[in-house]
């Protein structure tokens, strides 16, 4: 008798445990993951395109400001930068290895970078290369920063 109570109680705690883990996570009600765990939704494409319009704007109107551009030279070098755009989007949508894709972006990035250096004049093509250099140094000390973020985590892991 006494192994038939220690049997039951036993088989009893196990389908509890079994029953838990299986609704562990599930809205009971609707039997679906509760929304805070839900997949997100891919953008569509007309949200793809106003974030890149936004951030076309915002980067016109730094260079218009720093750069002091004229009406004729800022539609120029917007449609430009459009361009360029649109064709690394293409470029990126393509089947290619990794390598010709990064060769194929510098050749667009260069070739963009020439255009616009085109509709400058020379005071603002000196204010240009110093913006260029002054954002890759930006962009060096954040890569650097977060060389050293990851290291001191991986050192507290340890």
């Amino acid at each position: 008798m006494k192994y038939l109570k220690i049997i039951t109680v036993g088989c009893f705690l196990m389908s509890v445990c079994a029953f838990g883990q299986f609704n562990n996570g599930f809205n009971r009600r609707m039997n679906t993951m509760p929304n805070n765990q839900q997949a997100p939704s891919q953008p569509s494409q007309k949200d793809i395109e106003e974030n890149r319009n936004e951030q076309i704007d915002k980067q016109m109107l730094r260079l218009k400001s720093d750069l002091k551009l004229d009406d004729l030279q800022f539609i120029a070098i917007k449609n430009e930068i459009l361009k360029s755009y649109k064709e690394i989007d293409v470029l990126l949508k393509k089947e290619f290895s990794d390598e010709d894709k990064n060769n194929q972006l510098k050749a667009i990035q260069d070739n963009t970078e020439k255009t616009i250096l085109s509709y400058l004049n020379a005071e603002q093509k000196e204010k240009f290369n110093a913006l260029k250099n002054e954002n890759s140094k930006k962009k060096e000390d954040k890569g650097k920063k977060k060389k050293k973020d990851t290291e001191k985590e991986s050192e507290t892991n340890n």
